[in-house]
């Protein structure tokens, strides 16, 4: 007997997942498909409860597919072990496959005792976006002796995450989940926490810029840690909102130009207006959200996360991939240097004296500068303290 388990948060479910179990059903010939929605991930926070993603699961796979509710009783972290153990204790005569995604396989040696689940299993990969499968599989047969079969699907770039964002931003996601799953997002209020802020800063820009906007979102969701997700959201979401302000109105902020030049003026009046207008008083957002053009010496990692989402958002019309690569830090100095090239080619004249600050304090020696001295870190908190909101 061939008995197929396919675990996940399914956070939604979408149709690439359930494309995944249809052709691992059809080309291994399986007698049983389980579908088993994680109870506790050990490695992220899911922030819908087990229950309801129980229930999306039974709407998207329940016509073909068994939903276990297995993980979603045990109590503690859910792992992948104990559920092939689960499963082989209640099937012994059965031959196990697990159903995993190209990324899962990268990273199996992280996994909680892969070693044990080698043992356990078949691994059937679907190769969606690993960038160098062929490799995964010779390291993970030669490290674990494990036995792998490739599922032939088309690679596809649909995830959850972005299908929760897409609800966030009110889009159509029809053609990404079942109807039913659709109808019961919809229906039940799911992936809105900010839905009311998104609408309110759609009213502030343009379509093109509010496009760019939900690239700039996406980004950085996939930039930050779990921890950050929910600070990246709104320093995201927020960090043009005063692209389109007039002069006219820069009163009613109480803010002053002075010295900024106007390519950088709307990321220091952003942190007013979304303090003012949209009740934010996080100083991190606001400080990521002011500084997401200019940067600044000993930048947090908010700011460089909403500086760097910025500058390598899907949209953007220029080359992208060697501003991503390697760590956070990695890509914010590889962005920081090209902007900076950029702004010495094109605006030297108006190049912002913060600007020039952040370059001496992280990459000087690519440009022949001397590094900052503490007289100007002085300096650089004077123009801090210039571009702040002034507090009540």
């Amino acid at each position: 007997m061939k008995i197929g388990i396919f675990g996940g948060t399914f956070n939604p479910p979408h149709n690439t997942h359930l494309r995944m179990a249809h052709e691992a059903s059809m080309q291994l010939q399986l007698d049983k498909l389980i579908v088993v929605p994680c109870g506790d991930p050990p490695h992220k926070i899911c922030d819908v409860d087990k229950s309801t993603r129980l229930q999306m699961c039974e709407l998207a796979f329940g016509a073909f597919a068994e939903v276990s509710n297995y993980e979603i009783n045990k109590e503690g972290k859910s792992y992948t072990v104990e559920t092939l153990r689960h499963f082989a204790e209640v099937y012994p005569q059965a031959e196990l496959y697990l159903l995993i995604g190209g990324d899962s396989l990268a990273n199996f040696d992280k996994w909680y005792h892969p070693e044990d689940i080698a043992k356990l299993c078949t691994l059937v990969v679907a190769d969606r976006d690993s960038p160098n499968p062929l490799k995964d599989v010779t390291d993970v047969v030669s490290k674990f002796d494990a036995k792998i079969v490739s599922l032939q699907i088309e690679p596809t770039s649909v995830n959850s995450t972005d299908i929760r964002l897409r609800y966030e931003f009110g889009m159509d996601n029809g053609k990404l989940v079942s109807t039913a799953v659709d109808k019961y997002v919809l229906t039940n209020g799911l992936y809105c926490k900010y839905r009311a802020m998104v609408q309110a800063v759609k009213n502030y820009l343009t379509p093109q810029r509010f496009s760019h906007t939900f690239y700039v979102v996406k980004r950085g969701q996939e930039l930050a840690r779990d921890q950050l997700k929910d600070k990246a959201f709104v320093a995201c979401l927020l960090h043009d909102v005063a692209k389109y302000i007039p002069k006219s109105e820069y009163g009613k902020y109480r803010f002053t130009q002075g010295d900024l030049p106007d390519s950088v003026v709307h990321s220091f009046l952003g942190s007013f207006v979304a303090q003012a207008d949209f009740g934010i008083d996080d100083q991190d957002i606001l400080s990521a959200i002011a500084y997401h053009t200019t940067g600044r010496p000993n930048m947090s990692e908010l700011e460089k996360i909403v500086y760097v989402a910025d500058k390598t958002e899907d949209s953007r019309p220029y080359p992208l991939e060697h501003l991503k690569r390697g760590s956070l830090n990695d890509q914010f100095v590889a962005c920081l240097k090209e902007a900076y090239r950029v702004c010495l080619e094109r605006h030297c004249d108006s190049l912002s004296p913060l600007s020039e600050l952040t370059i001496r304090w992280y990459c000087a020696k690519d440009f022949g500068l001397k590094p900052l001295t503490m007289e100007e870190i002085q300096q650089k908190e004077e123009i801090q303290l210039k571009t702040r909101r002034k507090q009540k």
